[in-house]
This record gives structure tokens, sequence and C-alpha cells, in this order.
């Protein structure tokens, strides 16, 4: 399929220079609002001797097609170097079906004539389920490991053991076929502008254009350390991009990605030490912006105004929970009045709808949580007058215990509870709130592969083979002989992902 694109890169290269793709498992929307995706295809792009051409897939149940590059429709197997940023478990069966498609060694044992390379935050959780698969499993961030492993390709471009055999897992390389003990986490102290960039791939397609918009990585971490958090736990410490970087991005950004919308991407986007000037000078500047990922607590009625004049019309913040026990444990305090309070100054400063993610499943939730969660659901739409399906939307994600962080060794709560506890909500607060669920199911299946080792690649080859959903899943785990319950309930400390040394 022909995307039309503005500030795609068209590099002529010379017969020497060096293919890469920048290969993204899931649909084009998905890839093209992933701000490292990006990061990624500019910063390959500008290197001397190498060429990047983007890959993805045309949907998601896309089977035996030739992988194309967008800018060419060069095939996926004629480059040397693949890379896949992933974010999420269940693309695994993605990559290996691009793979496959291209007629690609799915073993990095029996593979001769390419380097697969895979990142990402799950992959810098736990490598293991894909380490039969990929050559090289990035451990860190963009900017301290790809300038190394692009200049050490060079010097070995025509020896694929020696290249592999020079990266180093102290440096945040894991090569499986090195067997090392343990690698490090390696991060960048800094947010360098080369790194980020400005003329931003925008589709110029009309069922596209609501994802136009300059994406700006406003900060890198979190000092909050929310017990079940896992880009908090990973990506340490915080960083703030300077004030001067977000100008020079959201300026430029306008004139060359043709828009005037402005994502600012952070994990608590108020913790950075001049978000207050950062959107006053948007609003100066009359860009239309919205800010995705606030805490409650840092909220206040000026921000709320700001923010309002932004454009931004829904208004989303994450509880987790409404009880005052589990926001204790889970190391996020549930402040009701607080929560109470922005709602109804939201509510006056025109947002049109409220916004808020729950889990369910917590370590040590009883029935009594899940109807806190209800009663504060309705107290709330009554006091702040969002009170309609169109106006009050409530996410409901199942909790999932993610390696190295505090609960990594928690069960993953029984699937049947989690869809009882989902259909309590969903009756209690029909015609209050819109609810929309994580399917437990998928919980299940993204549990086994963040805690899973080496003996799920059988089952991840099998899984796309079938087709990549869950019942291919349950397919492919009884023809593997993989059993499900062992990754769900308490884990032992013996456990496939502490190989990785985050800090």
């Amino acid at each position: 399929m022909k995307h039309r694109e503005i500030n795609i890169i068209r590099k002529k290269g010379r017969p020497r220079d060096v293919r890469v793709a920048i290969a993204y498992p899931s649909i084009y929307e998905v890839a093209t609002s992933s701000l490292a995706h990006q990061m990624l295809y500019f910063y390959i792009n500008s290197e001397d001797n190498f060429l990047g051409e983007r890959y993805v897939l045309e949907k998601l149940d896309q089977t035996g097609d030739d992988i194309l590059s967008i800018e060419s429709g060069t095939p996926l197997k004629n480059n040397e170097i693949i890379i896949f940023s992933v974010h999420y478990e269940p693309d695994y069966a993605n990559i290996v079906k691009m793979l496959r498609d291209s007629g690609i060694e799915l073993l990095s044992s029996k593979r001769t004539e390419h380097i697969v390379v895979v990142g990402g935050p799950p992959v810098i959780a736990n490598p293991e389920p894909l380490s039969e698969i990929a050559d090289i499993l990035v451990i860190g961030e963009i900017e301290p490991i790809f300038p190394k492993l692009l200049k050490i390709y060079l010097e070995y471009r025509d020896d694929k053991k020696n290249f592999l055999d020079s990266l180093s897992p102290k440096e945040g390389f894991y090569v499986p076929s090195q067997e090392p003990k343990e690698i490090n986490f390696v991060y960048s102290p800094s947010l360098p502008l080369e790194f980020h960039p400005i003329a931003q791939i925008q589709s110029l397609d009309s069922k596209h254009t609501w994802m136009r918009s300059t994406m700006i990585e406003a900060m890198r971490g979190c000092f909050r350390r929310c017990k079940f958090c896992l880009e908090g736990t990973i990506f340490q410490p915080k960083r703030d991009r300077p004030l001067s970087q977000i100008k020079e991005i959201a300026v430029k950004g306008r004139e060359y990605n043709r828009t005037n919308s402005i994502v600012l991407y952070s994990l608590s986007f108020f913790d950075h030490e001049e978000a207050d000037k950062i959107l006053d000078f948007l609003v100066d500047e009359k860009f239309v912006f919205s800010v995705p990922s606030m805490r409650v607590e840092t909220l206040n009625e000026d921000r709320l105004e700001v923010i309002a004049k932004g454009g931004q019309k829904t208004l989303t913040i994450a509880p987790e929970t409404a009880s005052h026990k589990l926001g204790l444990l889970i190391g996020k305090p549930f402040v009701d009045d607080m929560i109470e309070n922005i709602a109804v100054l939201a509510k006056k400063k025109g947002f049109k709808s409220l916004k808020m993610y729950f889990m369910i499943g917590l370590p040590s939730e009883e029935t009594e949580d899940i109807n806190a969660i209800i009663s504060f659901v309705k107290k709330l739409a009554e006091k702040s007058g969002f009170k309609s399906e169109k106006q009050l939307k409530i996410t409901v994600n199942p909790f999932i215990p993610k390696p190295h962080t505090p609960f990594e060794l928690y069960p993953l709560d029984d699937i049947k509870d989690l869809k009882k506890k989902i259909l309590l909500m969903k009756r209690s607060l029909c015609g209050i709130a819109e609810i929309r669920e994580y399917d437990p199911r998928w919980a299940r299946v993204q549990t086994t592969l963040n805690r899973g080792g080496k003996e799920l690649t059988k089952t991840i080859i099998l899984w796309a083979e079938y087709g990549g959903g869950l019942g291919s899943w349950r397919k492919a785990l009884k023809e593997s002989g993989v059993k499900e319950e062992k990754y769900l309930g308490n884990m032992n400390e013996k456990v496939p992902w502490h190989i990785v040394k985050l800090h």
C-alpha cells in the first residue's frame, strides 16, 4: 500500500552503503506515532554509509505477503541489518511473521545473511523470550547504543561472528551467542537534540490527518517509582529536555511538519522543572497542544486553564485505584478530594470529557476495593458534572506484574475473577460512564511473555504461524508443551530477567 507523506527520506545511497530496515511490528498508524521509530529512522539516515527504510505491517492479520519498504518497495530481506523497535509483548509474533514472510531464517543460530536487532521497553525488561530469534537485543537507550552499533558494524561488516563478538554486554548489547552472565542497561545522561527529529513523518492521507502533529519528548524517566510501572523503573534517572530545545522543535516543527499541533511526551509532564514555561510559550505562540500524562497532585486551576487554552478537550488522569490501602501499597496514594476538586475545575474550564485509568487485580485486592472504584466514580460524576458515557470514560486494565518492578514476583489475578470485576463495574456504572477494558486473556499472554525465557521460542514461532491471535496462542502453547500457569502465579527468585542489570 502506498502512503502519501511528507518528510520522507529518499537517500540516493551508494553501492557499498549498508541497507538498514527500520521495522515496526505493527501497522502504519502505530509505527508513525512511535517517536522511537522515527528517531531511529532519522538518525540512521543522518549517518554516512547507511541507508534506512521503514517496514510495517499493512494489516495486523497480514500473512504470506512480501514485506516491502514504504520508501521504495525494497523487500525486507534485501537489508543487511533489520532493527525492530517493539513496545508491546504480543507484537513478538509480528516480528516472526515479518521475518518468515520475507524468507529470513527465524533462528539466529542458523542465520548467516542478516543481522536482526530488537529493542524497546519489554526487551530491556526481559530479553530472553526473543534470545534465540534476535542476533542482538538492545538493553539501553538509542543515544548511547546506536552510534556504537553502526561504527562497529562498519569495522566487521563482512564477518558476522567477529562483529557480534565485538559487542560488549557491559555496553548494553545482549548477544545471546556470547552466553553472557549479565548485561548492563545503558542510558543517555542527557537528551541531545541530534537524536530527536524535528521534521517528522506526517501522513497526507485523509484517513490519517488526525495523526498530524509534532511529537516532543519533553522528559524521560520519573522519580516517583510507582511499584507497578515498568517504564518508570527502567528509564532512570529523570532527565528534562531543555526549554530551548523544546522551543526549537516546536517552532521548526510547525514549518517542517505543516501542523500547528504539538504532543508532549513524558511519564509525568508537570515534573519537568520548566513545565509551566513550556506551556506558556506554546500558548503565546498559538500552538494547539496536548499533555497526555499528568498526575493529579501536580494540577491546579492555573495549569488547567493553560491546558484548556492549548485546545485540549479531554483531561486524562490515572488514579489506578480508589482504595487508600491499595494506593499506599502501589506507591501512588489515592487522593479522592484532590481528584474531585480537579474534575470540578476541569468542567468549569471547558474540558468536554474526563478520562480515568484504573487497575484491577492488584496484590491483596478485595471486592470492597472494586466497590470503592464504583462508589468513587458515581460520586465524582455527580459532583463534577461529567456524568454520561460521552463525558466520563473509564479504562480498566488488569494488573500485569512487570520484571524489575517491586511487584515482579506477584501473581496475575485469576482470569475469571478479572472478568467478574469488569462485569460488576460495567453493570454498576452503566449510563454514568463508558467502561473500556483490556482483555484479561491478553493480560495472560503479556504476563507469560514478560516472565518467560528461551523455552518460549517454539511457542512464539508457532503462534505467529497460526496467526498471532488468542486462539493461535492457545494452540501454540498446547503444541509446544508450555504450561502457561507456570508464569501466572507467584514467581521464585530465579527468574530469567535477572540477567539484565538496570542500575
